[in-house]
């Protein structure tokens, strides 16, 4: 019944069964090392607005659904390297946060290798932390499978999603509306979001909020075809000053080896989609913004998106390609 904060030491932890985390608490890695992501543009190397924090705090799962679960209102995690959670039905994921909070907070983390997602019925925030490989369970494609997943509003901002099976970020299922989120609702900014199975970012059946906006969005969209962002059957969703096409980052790999990788585009070349189903139990598709993205030779679907009149309106997009 007491907020607590637990400051953990460095070090590797067999973790087999969940932390529970209450009201209050605040799990607090020793904080570890940083590196930026670099993006090379115009001849040399330039920092993006994502920051890789590399903690020396692991929970190694073994044998557990979950590494940590939040329960309540504030919560925050930080510094914390997450793997091998083994968890792959509803509530998976090396975080479940479906009982936290508007204040629940994830930062500095790295999350990884888990049967499930990374982080499941996401609330609140979060930032400066790395995702990949996650849902690695097939059972999980297409039901939960993503770096972060939500049914309810939430804001991912400066984080390095990458080499995911399933969506990146992904809030679905209504993505009901958080009255802290205020007009930004689903709200992913300033993030670099690449080399995805299906969707870098997915915005599903949802008539609340969403504004997507200053992401680096390559090679998403490898196993199914839905875009560096789709938005499926949803409503009043900004999407701005986003870069698709070919990109060359500089990053650490797990091994904390620097690295530099090509990407190419999304697949299909489709930057941008926002699509209805037509099914009359979802969300009718209305009030998409597409606008001031550099889309470097890639799509915008639906083709040609018109300039007003349409559910979906575009303007001043930068380089747009055609099928």
């Amino acid at each position: 019944g007491t907020a607590t904060t637990f400051c953990v030491d460095a070090g590797t932890y067999p973790i087999s069964a969940p932390a529970i985390l209450k009201a209050g608490d605040d799990l607090e890695g020793q904080p570890g090392t940083t590196n930026p992501v670099q993006k090379w543009v115009d001849g040399s190397w330039v920092n993006t607005k994502v920051t890789q924090h590399i903690p020396v705090v692991k929970l190694d799962g073994s044998g557990t659904d979950n590494l940590l679960r939040a329960r309540g209102n504030p919560i925050t995690i930080s510094w914390v390297d997450l793997t091998d959670a083994s968890g792959t039905g509803n509530g998976s994921g090396a975080i479940t946060a479906g009982s936290a909070g508007s204040d629940f907070v994830v930062e500095f983390a790295r999350i990884h290798d888990n049967a499930s997602l990374g982080i499941s019925n996401m609330k609140g925030r979060v930032l400066d932390s790395e995702f990949f490989k996650n849902s690695n369970a097939t059972s999980s494609l297409g039901f939960n499978g993503s770096a972060v997943k939500g049914i309810t509003e939430f804001e991912a901002g400066r984080v390095y999603v990458h080499d995911e099976q399933g969506n990146g970020l992904w809030c679905d299922v209504g993505c009901s509306n958080d009255p802290a989120r205020g007009t930004k609702g689903f709200w992913v900014h300033d993030s670099v979001v690449v080399n995805n199975g299906r969707a870098g970012i997915r915005y599903e059946n949802s008539p609340s909020d969403a504004l997507i906006q200053r992401n680096e969005v390559h090679a998403n969209g490898s196993d199914a075809t839905r875009g560096g962002i789709d938005i499926r059957d949803s409503q009043n969703a900004t999407v701005e000053f986003n870069v698709f096409g070919g990109a060359q980052f500089r990053f650490l790999d797990p091994l904390n080896n620097l690295v530099t990788v090509t990407y190419p585009p999304n697949t299909e070349r489709i930057g941008i989609r926002a699509t209805d189903s037509g099914r009359s139990n979802r969300v009718n598709l209305a009030a998409v913004v597409v606008r001031n993205n550099t889309m470097n030779n890639e799509r915008i679907i639906p083709e040609p998106c018109r300039s007003s009149g349409s559910p979906v309106v575009c303007s001043n997009n930068f380089g747009l390609g055609t099928k």
